[in-house]
Parts: C-alpha cells; sequence; structure tokens
C-alpha cells in the first residue's frame, strides 16, 4: 500500500532560514556529514544551497529516504500547519528537549 505523501503548507523558509534555526542546523549538517551535501550542494561549512530545506521536504514528501538525524523538541512543537516535520520528535523529557541525535545516535549534540 502506498503512503499519502504528506503537503507542507508551511514555508520552508521557516525551518532554514532564520538565523539560529535548531532545525537548519541540524539538517545542514546531517546532509553535509551523513549525505556528502546532497541538498545543500556542498560539504563546506560556508556554502549553502538557500533552497536545500525545501528540496529536502519535496523529496520526503514524496517518499525519499530520510536522513539520518533527529531533532527533540517539546510536546506540542514537532508539526506546522498539523503536518509533522520530519526527523523531528516531540518529547516531554527535559534532558532531551532541543537536543539532536545524529548517525543513529552514535552523535548527540
Amino acid at each position: 500500500m502506498k503512503r499519502p505523501r504528506p503537503h507542507y503548507p508551511f514555508p520552508p523558509k521557516s525551518l532554514s532560514r532564520r538565523p539560529g534555526s535548531l532545525y537548519g542546523t541540524a539538517f545542514r549538517y546531517a546532509d553535509k556529514t551523513l549525505n556528502n551535501g546532497g541538498y545543500t550542494g556542498s560539504v563546506e561549512q560556508a556554502v549553502c544551497d538557500p533552497r536545500a530545506v525545501a528540496l529536502y521536504l519535496k523529496a520526503a514528501s514524496n517518499g525519499a529516504a530520510p536522513l539520518d538525524f533527529t531533532l527533540y523538541v517539546p510536546a506540542g512543537f514537532g508539526s506546522l500547519a498539523g503536518v509533522k516535520i520530519p526527523n523531528v520528535e516531540e518529547t516531554d523529557d527535559p534532558g532531551r528537549i532541543f537536543t539532536a541525535r545524529f548517525a543513529g545516535g552514535r552523535e548527540v549534540w
């Protein structure tokens, strides 16, 4: 059975372009270290395609394999406009809130 494709009604820039965006930072790091910069366009830290998050969200909604990272957020903050954000998990555990795990948990921020 085919999975329904989520539609992301929110602007991807809200996840990536704001200075200090936790999601954007975790996404860029995961893409550069685990995906050879496939979405960001380079493994160089200073280089990032401004469309990277939008490309990733589109690919994820079309069934692409997710990047291997999880950003933990407080309960109620794991979705925008009622749609679950890829790689975001809600938690009530104060020790996990605003942390990120990469590569199956081998690296933790």
